[in-house]
Order: C-alpha cells, then structure tokens, then sequence
C-alpha cells in the first residue's frame, strides 16, 4: 500500500511539471501588451477659407514729357495696373476692361482634396482597459487651386488679350499682337501625420471592443504647392519706326506651413480572431493647421531700342509705352517677388477613415 501511494505522488508531480509550460504558455497570451498594426483607408480634409488680404504693391506717379502723369506699374493683372488700364479703357474702350487678380490672390485660392490614406501603429496596453498609441499615417490628399481661382485665372487671362487689342486699335495699331498664356505647375499632393493617442475600451470582454481614443500630433506637409504662372505681351511697330514690346509676368503661389499642431479624437472597434491577432476599423478626426498663404512674383519686362518709341494716352492718368530708354514705359515697376497677397487663418478637420490587422505580441 506505501509503495501504491509513493507511485501516485510521483505521478502527481510529474503531472504538475508536465503542465507548468502549459499554464505558463497561456499566461504569456494574456499578459502580451503591444500590439502593431497596418492599415489604410481613406483621407479627407475640410480647408479654412478665412484669412486678410494684405496690400499690393503700390504704383508709383511719375511725369511723361508730354505734361501728363502716368503710374509706374509691376504688373497689369492686378492692383495699380488693372486700375490705370481699366481707368484709361473706360475713355477709349468701354467695353473692353482687363479682369484683375486681386479676389484670387486676396482669398484662399486652394483647398485640399481626398485621397487614399496608410499607416502603421504601435500599440501598448495597460491592463484591460486602456493603452497607449503610436501612428504614423501618409494621406494623398493634394492641395489645388478651388474652382473660382481657376475661372479668376482665366477671366484674367482672356480679359487682357482683350482689353490690349481694344485698346491699341484705338489710335497707334490696327493690328497689334496681343497674347496671353496661363501655365499651372505643382501640387501639394501629401500630408505625413505623426500622431499620439491614449485610448480606453469601452468593454473589457468579448471578441468585439469598441474603443475611444483621444492626443495630438503634427502633420507634415509634402511636395510643392499649386502655382499659376501668367505671361501677358503686346508688340507693334509704328510704321517704320522700332517696336514697342513688352512683356508682363505674374506667378501666383499657395504655400502651406511644413508643419502644423493637431488634436486628434476618434474611435472604433478592435475584434479580436485569436489571442495573438484580429481586425480593427478606426475612424479619426484631426483638427488643427490646414491654412495656407498666397504669395505673388511680378517680372514686367520691356524692350528698349535705338531710336526708340514712346506714345502715351490722351487721358488722365495716362498709360505710357515705351522702347526708348530715355522714357519709362508704365509698365516699369519693380520686380516683386514672393509677395504674400493673403494670410490663411483657422484650422482644419481631416478625418480618417481606415481598416487595417493587428498583431499582439
């Protein structure tokens, strides 16, 4: 009967340390904290159309040697210069007024689009309930001139061809060769969020958890912003004497700050297929930066030539052209470069809409 009883202890024993790994094993299931995770989805963005408008650079008068006064301009697209020639066309042409830029480059000419959106995230989990996370999520969201800059743009454009040939074939050309082109170039095409969240379940069993989560972060912004470059010229001889030829440049940029504060809330449901992986889908709002500035350069350029030529209007002001380089033409304003026409304010919402696999380990 001793011996009956020493086998069953030791079986008994063997049973235990047969089973310790076992209980051990399930106990490192339950007590694995982090979790990483892939996904995508998609992106969207509101964008702030608040801001000021800042002053454009401001004509300068100046004496023509006929005894009237004229204003030195950068540009005619926009502020003094659409002024003068609108002023000067309301006498010699009535209907034919050059469209300026000053509401596109005044305003918030851009906004963002939607667009497919992926990340990664590193989860770390404190008790049942609540954990940590880490993001960092790519959106192809690109920043592009709104549909009323586009029609300014134009308007603009198809105005000053009109506006030159009007106004030439009242006196000095019947004939005069008038063009004007718009080129667009860049986009904004990406936005990098890095974000931080602490996240709290809203059960604590079962294999569907809904979840809320709540932080901040910075988004990054990629590439180059829209831009639209507009090239305006006018030539034409007088009888034999030298050409007058001129040549107005005006670029208008978007930039965005390179980075910019967010909050971040949002939530979702986490359904867990095994103790080491499931499914979760997420959706998360993102408020904070999304402003943009709008920034001009003007580059008028005029060719002089000897003899050279100089007529001017009959009005007050007059508009003066010129190709002798004893005269200004009034297209003879400084360069302006990188000048800020607008300021964006307020903020953002971008929300994120995702699904994406997990792996606790």
């Amino acid at each position: 009967m001793a011996r009956r009883h020493q086998w069953t202890a030791a079986a008994a024993s063997i049973g235990m340390f047969v089973l310790a790994p076992a209980i051990a094993c399930g106990q490192a299931v339950t007590e694995r904290k982090w979790e990483v995770e892939a996904h995508g989805g998609l992106a969207a963005s509101t964008t702030p159309a608040s801001g000021s408008a800042a002053a454009l650079p401001a004509g300068q008068s100046y004496p023509l040697p006929i005894g009237r006064q004229s204003v030195s301009v950068s540009s005619w697209f926009f502020g003094d210069g659409a002024s003068l020639l609108n002023t000067v066309n309301g006498t010699l042409a009535p209907t034919a007024k050059l469209t300026p830029l000053d509401p596109v480059i005044g305003s918030a000419a851009a906004s963002r689009g939607s667009g497919g959106a992926a990340g990664v995230r590193l989860t770390r989990r404190f008790g049942s309930r609540y954990s940590a996370e880490f993001s960092i999520d790519y959106a192809h969201t690109p920043l592009t001139f709104t549909q009323d800059a586009l029609d300014g743009i134009e308007a603009s454009r198809s105005s000053f061809v009109n506006a030159f040939t009007r106004l030439f074939r009242t006196g000095p050309s019947a004939n005069p060769a008038v063009t004007a082109t718009v080129t667009m170039s860049g986009r904004g095409g990406s936005e990098l969020l890095t974000t931080g969240v602490f996240g709290v379940d809203l059960v604590t069993g079962g294999k569907w958890i809904p979840y809320a989560v709540g932080g901040g972060g910075v988004v990054h912004t990629g590439g180059d912003g829209p831009s639209a470059a507009l090239v305006g010229s006018y030539a034409f001889p007088l009888g034999t004497l030298s050409a007058i030829d001129e040549t107005d440049r005006v670029t208008i940029h978007v930039a965005a700050p390179a980075n910019s504060p967010v909050a971040v809330f949002g939530g979702g449901v986490r359904y867990a297929a095994s103790p080491r992986w499931g499914f979760r889908g997420d959706v998360r709002f993102l408020a904070g930066g999304g402003t943009h500035d709008v920034r001009i350069d003007a580059s008028p350029s005029v060719v002089t030539t000897s003899p050279g030529l100089f007529i001017a209007t009959a009005t007050t002001p007059s508009a003066a052209f010129s190709s002798a380089a004893s005269v200004a033409s009034s297209l003879s304003g400084p360069q302006v470069t990188n000048a800020r026409t607008f300021s964006g304010s307020g903020f953002a919402v971008r929300t994120n809409l995702t699904a994406g696999v997990y792996l606790r380990f």
